[in-house]
């Protein structure tokens, strides 16, 4: 179905969206939501306010139905530092595993609309989408494989950076993910990131910024540190929204901004374009 052919307020997806929990009324707007309408519009409100989702969201928003093969997905965290402030590390893993969430980071092979493509999405539900070892190990892994099979690479983020639990083990993942992207680089591989609200700290100072092509959400906000802290440091009146993706996009930081109803056909137009130059 082309754009044109698409019925308003209805996503073009690839699978059945899972129906997640939302507030009462849109943040952005204040009108009732119904679950059912914003899952058909990837819960994204008509007034543009942009939920925030789950991998397990994105990936048949992204996917087509039924491709998605999970790599990786038994690689779990383990507590190196015997992390317990405000509370035990490994007893926030088990808990959120316990949920249903599978680490940060979810990655595989699928397809979109035909075409191969590697696929991993952040999960901001899981300690705050923040990269871990092993989020950096199924990150490096995929991207490896992809550069390797001349697979294109597709990353959705969201994240709060790098995980503190994990001390400089996590920061050292940003070098081995930021090598991977440069064999996707080397390759001639194309690698597309999709940065969502929020995305912010060593995430967005590494990985999520160096694609072939930046794509953001409408008003997601992107960063590397907050505001308050910023002003703190730096003493400076900082421009209003200077952290949202109109104010990156403006700048030159990233080469898009997409309404998530738009962003597969978006994402399937550049991956035609590269195999049909």
């Amino acid at each position: 179905m082309s754009i044109a052919e698409r019925p308003a307020g209805v996503a073009i997806q690839g699978g059945e969206l899972p129906l997640i929990l939302l507030p009462t009324n849109c943040p952005g707007c204040g009108v009732g939501l119904d679950g059912e309408a914003m899952r058909s519009q990837n819960y994204v409100c008509d007034c543009g306010h942009h939920f925030r989702l789950g991998a397990d969201v994105w990936i048949p928003i992204i996917a087509d139905e039924g491709s998605f093969h999970e790599r990786w997905g038994d690689v779990r965290s383990h507590d190196l530092l015997n992390w317990t402030v405000p509370k035990r590390y490994e007893a926030v893993v088990d808990e959120l595993l316990a949920e249903g969430l599978n680490e940060s980071v979810r990655t595989g092979t699928a397809t979109l609309e035909g075409m191969p493509i590697w696929l991993a999405a952040f999960d901001f539900g899981f300690v705050g989408g923040t990269l871990s070892i092993v989020a950096g190990e199924r990150l490096a892994r995929g991207m490896e494989q992809a550069a390797s099979s001349g697979v294109p690479y597709i990353l959705v983020c969201a994240s709060g950076g790098a995980r503190m639990q994990e001390g400089v083990l996590a920061l050292m993942q940003m070098a081995k993910v930021n090598a991977a992207v440069g064999a996707l680089h080397d390759a001639g591989v194309p690698y597309f990131s999709v940065l969502t609200d929020p995305t912010f700290g060593g995430t967005a100072a590494s990985l999520a910024l160096l694609a072939d092509i930046n794509i953001a959400e409408p008003g997601a906000a992107i960063g590397f540190t907050g505001p308050r802290v910023i002003k703190q440091a730096t003493y400076a009146d900082l421009p209003a929204g200077f952290q949202s993706a109109e104010f990156q996009l403006e700048h030159g930081q990233i080469d898009l901004v997409v309404s998530r109803t738009e962003l597969r056909p978006m994402l399937a137009h550049l991956l035609e374009m590269h195999l049909n130059p």
